[in-house]
């Protein structure tokens, strides 16, 4: 009898936890706890399986479905019955998390941009649904205040500065930079700082000031750090240093248009890793890195009536290059077009648009007088009677408005606009007024209506002023979201911009880690051949150099490149790391030439005995 009522309140218990565990399997909670461990085996399974996901054969046999299956579900058991995990705000978070978790692993593996599109997509899709309320967000992060948001966003630019300047600077040491453009600036530097001028051999292949280029004495802001540590592994590190240094004016902009910290915070790490800022810091060194912080300040100084500062950046901003005045004349149109713009504001801004138009003409002048010319060359595609210059740009741009869009709209340009776009899920298109489409010429002019394909392409210099001119463009029109009370869209669109971002940046820029795996593999023998070769070579010779050799040689007051140069050197350095078409040993193994030092597939250099000064 006993044992009768024991199996049935045994059976009792069983039926107890079956009704329990289908009520719990039919929650709304224990649904997404289920979705959730789904996300969280996804992730984890790429992490640690070593093969591509997309090899489908050999990954599938490698993830163990059954293992996985487990694991999934005791991890749903622990979110959906722990008390903890039955908040609102946790499960939300770890949702979100999770699924953040699993485009960012997916993106490190596969960085095409369609299927970075299609992650971006499922990652706001999750945002969405999961709901994640700043009202019931935890406390800590609720009460964060400026102190946590300011550090955060130090130790945040201080990982992307390290990360970018040591990348840059392994392909330094690994004779991996080339001439165009880095060995031109590390030459130009040790010229400014023996000199005082901005002279170069190696960039139209004789000496020449790089003004007569592009005139861009903001350089000299650079100049005296140079002078405490005069080598080019400084110049690589401080790019992204200037870069992101825009990210202190972007925040007080933040504040000034309301945005609580954290949704400051989370506009600073949109700014810190956007895809094309990393990118273009990667390309070495260009006047153009000076664009984005000068840009943000001018904008911040404008904002809060500082007219002397205001004309001060202004003028920085002029000094970048000619054709920052570009931007300097939209943001001034922009402001003197603006609801909120008193009196003062309007004349300022009036005051700087008429200067950088007088200044842009004048200097545009001087370079086609004395220079090298401006480089309107990179609008041929709107030239029409033969000529290159702007004005002719221009009237093409008035004279067939169609054919600027069909030159705007081709498919490697719908993919440079989902490179900028998307890490800022599309803010600065979420226009407020009609005087925010000020703000969009500098992407359309400077990026989009050219030909010339680097001015469209986020890994080099070219989109550092345009991209600044969208960021502060999703700010003002993220500000202007519906304010009552809690806005789901507000912080949901953020959210989604921060997550977009930061997958677009694992994916397009986080192979660059690459760099010091192939630094730690290759030979510390050959890189030590090529070190001790190139110390041969006297201070003063005048030398001839392969490209990627070339930086390496920078320090010095004649320098050439070998596949172009013209001029007869001193010393010829030729790099047998590769084949090359335009030199080969075989040309200076004659009696003209002598051989100081030669390894195969690794260097070779040779003494020019004719060579006469």
């Amino acid at each position: 009898m006993a044992e009768h009522e024991d199996g049935l309140l045994e059976n009792k218990e069983k039926h107890r936890l079956l009704r329990g565990f289908l009520r719990l399997e039919f929650s709304p909670h224990s649904i997404q706890a289920l979705f959730t461990s789904w996300l969280i085996c996804a992730a984890v399974s790429i992490l640690v399986i070593d093969r591509p996901f997309n090899e489908i054969v050999s990954y599938m046999k490698a993830i163990g479905f059954l293992p996985m299956l487990i694991s999934a579900a005791v991890i749903w058991q622990m979110l959906a019955l722990i008390p903890v995990f039955k908040k609102r705000s946790v499960i939300n978070c770890i949702t979100v998390s999770s699924a953040i978790l699993l485009a960012v692993t997916a993106a490190s593996e596969y960085n095409e941009i369609m299927f970075l599109t299609g992650l971006c997509a499922a990652v706001a899709l999750t945002i969405k649904f999961a709901d994640i309320p700043f009202y019931d967000m935890p406390d800590f992060i609720k009460k964060a205040g400026a102190k946590v948001k300011w550090s955060v966003a130090a130790l945040l630019m201080l990982v992307i500065i390290l990360f970018i300047g040591i990348v840059c600077c392994m392909k330094y040491f690994d004779h991996w930079t080339s001439c165009y453009d880095f060995g031109i600036f590390s030459q130009m530097f040790h010229y400014m700082k023996e000199t005082g001028l901005p002279l170069t051999t190696c960039e139209r292949d004789g000496l020449l000031s790089h003004f007569a280029v592009h005139v861009s004495p903001i350089y000299y802001l650079l100049l005296p750090i140079y002078c405490i540590f005069p080598s080019p592994a400084t110049l690589l590190v401080l790019q992204p240093m200037v870069v992101i240094s825009g990210v202190i004016p972007l925040l007080l902009i933040c504040k000034r248009h309301s945005l609580s910290q954290l949704e400051s915070l989370l506009f600073a790490v949109c700014y810190i890793v956007f895809p094309s800022f990393t990118g273009g810091c990667f390309y070495y060194l260009h006047e153009n890195c000076f664009l984005a912080p000068l840009i943000m300040w001018l904008i911040y100084f404008l904002e809060t009536d500082r007219t002397v500062l205001s004309c001060i950046f202004a003028l920085l901003l002029l000094c970048v290059k000619e054709d920052a005045a570009v931007y300097a004349c939209v943001i001034a149109l922009y402001f003197i077009f603006s609801d909120k713009a008193g009196k003062k504001r309007r004349l300022t801004s009036a005051g700087i648009f008429v200067f950088s138009l007088i200044y842009f003409v004048v200097i545009t002048g001087v370079l086609a007088k004395y220079g090298d010319g401006v480089m309107s060359w990179r609008y041929k595609n709107y030239s029409y009677g033969g000529s290159d210059s702007l004005i002719e740009v221009f009237k093409t741009a008035a004279g067939d408005p169609v054919y600027v869009i069909q030159q705007c709209f081709t498919e490697e340009k719908l993919t440079f606009m989902l490179q900028m776009l998307l890490p800022l899920a599309f803010l600065p298109f979420m226009l407020h007024s009609p005087k925010e489409l000020i703000m969009l010429i500098p992407f359309v002019l400077i990026n989009l209506m050219t030909n010339y394909g680097y001015q469209y392409n986020i890994d080099y210099q070219y989109t550092f002023g345009s991209g600044a001119a969208l960021i502060y463009l999703a700010v003002v029109n993220y500000s202007h979201f519906d304010r009552g009370g809690i806005s789901k869209k507000r912080y949901k669109v953020l959210l989604t911009a921060t997550a977009c971002c930061t997958v677009l940046f694992v994916g397009l820029q986080g192979g660059r880690l690459d760099t010091v795996q192939v630094y730690i593999n290759n030979n510390e023998e050959t890189r030590s051949k090529t070190n001790y070769a190139l110390s041969l070579i006297p201070e003063d010779a005048s030398v001839a150099s392969s490209t990627f050799l070339l930086p390496n040689l920078s320090q010095r007051d004649e320098l050439y490149q070998l596949e172009t140069t013209k001029h007869e050197a001193e010393y010829y350095v030729l790099d047998l790391r590769y084949e090359s078409d335009e030199f080969s040993p075989d040309d200076y193994k004659n009696d003209g030439y002598e051989e100081i030092y030669y390894e195969e597939n690794c260097v070779a250099i040779y003494r020019n005995k004719n060579y006469s000064e």
